[in-house]
């Protein structure tokens, strides 16, 4: 992908061997020159007249290094201003939780011993999800799937046919959180876009909306028999087909149809199951953060590096602009 380091191993080549025991001033000059954290500070106070920049220094401190005045002798610590700078970690701890965010990795198996530690890694996960979120919000366009000839798959969980079995959640069994999901075929792993419904079933007009709104004219839609009476009729699209004409198909009714729609709708199902014991708001982030591995899996990691200085750029303009290392083409 344009603008990213395509190196899938991006973090045992290049990360992890800068958070060697000692190798912490190679680690906060690889951070400073990917745009992780500023590579200069000027001291804050008004009453400084100094016209010279703060001076990096080796300090007693989590980072080892912080900024520091030479006229008034004011600290800034190394990550100040930076998406690091509330997490009460050291640096590599927080790359170690980004890296394991990427990989989709359970909390719970990267987060350490201790309240402390536990806290941090959840707020650095929360971090790493705001990021993803506001990425797809930015480049909400791109969620144009299919195209001419290709097959977009519509459905919506639990209602359709998108798992063999009646799936079942660990508190809460009557899935009050419906979601309608649209699967790109031409993309391997297929390209998901996800949105929650409201609970009831009385809301076509806003799929047909969804699926007018996602899916590009020409592609070949396959959907559930309780879609299709809404969808085959859409102007612009090239057939629609129900599964239960697919089913009719299969040799010997061995279903086979039906298993090809569970492998492909496996990811999606795992995600809608979690998230019926979620907020609304964490649902939605939940949805968001599946997408955005379906787009940005195989080079999460230097994706989401270049994706937090975007983010904290934009957030906080004293940051420095994307550095201009990363390959543009």
């Amino acid at each position: 992908m344009p603008g990213v380091c395509s190196d899938p191993n991006f973090f045992e080549t290049t990360v992890e061997p800068l958070l060697a025991v000692g190798r912490e001033g190679d680690l906060c000059e690889w951070l400073k020159k990917n745009g992780l954290i500023a590579k200069e500070q000027k001291c804050p106070n008004n009453e400084c007249l100094t016209t010279e920049k703060m001076q990096w220094h080796r300090a007693r401190v989590v980072d080892k290094f912080n900024w520091v005045c030479l006229e008034c002798k004011k600290k800034l610590p190394a990550r100040h201003g930076s998406f690091f700078a509330d997490f009460k970690c050291e640096l590599g701890y927080a790359l170690r939780v980004i890296d394991s965010w990427c990989k989709n990795i359970p909390l719970s198996d990267v987060s350490g011993e201790g309240r402390t530690k536990v806290n941090v890694a959840k707020r650095i996960y929360n971090g790493c999800a705001q990021v993803a979120e506001w990425q797809l919000k930015k480049i909400v366009g791109d969620f144009k799937l299919g195209g001419t000839d290709v097959v977009v798959i519509v459905d919506v969980f639990p209602d359709g046919n998108m798992s063999l079995e009646v799936p079942t959640t660990s508190h809460n069994n009557n899935f009050s959180k419906r979601v309608l999901c649209i699967a790109d075929t031409a993309h391997v792993p297929v390209r998901v876009w996800a949105s929650l419904l409201d609970g009831s079933n009385k809301e076509n007009s806003k799929i047909v909306e969804m699926v007018k709104n996602h899916v590009m004219l020409g592609s070949t839609i396959v959907t559930n028999e309780m879609l299709y009476p809404l969808l085959h009729n859409l102007p612009g699209i090239g057939e629609v087909i129900s599964t239960e004409a697919l089913m009719n198909l299969d040799i010997n009714h061995d279903h086979k149809s039906l298993k090809n729609l569970e492998t492909i709708w496996a990811t999606t199902v795992e995600a809608c199951i979690q998230l019926q014991d979620m907020s609304t708001t964490h649902a939605e982030q939940h949805l968001y953060e599946l997408q955005w591995r379906q787009m940005y899996g195989f080079i999460a990691l230097p994706s989401m590096i270049q994706q937090i200085v975007e983010y904290t750029a934009y957030n906080n303009p004293i940051c420095p602009p994307l550095p201009s290392i990363w390959p543009t083409n």
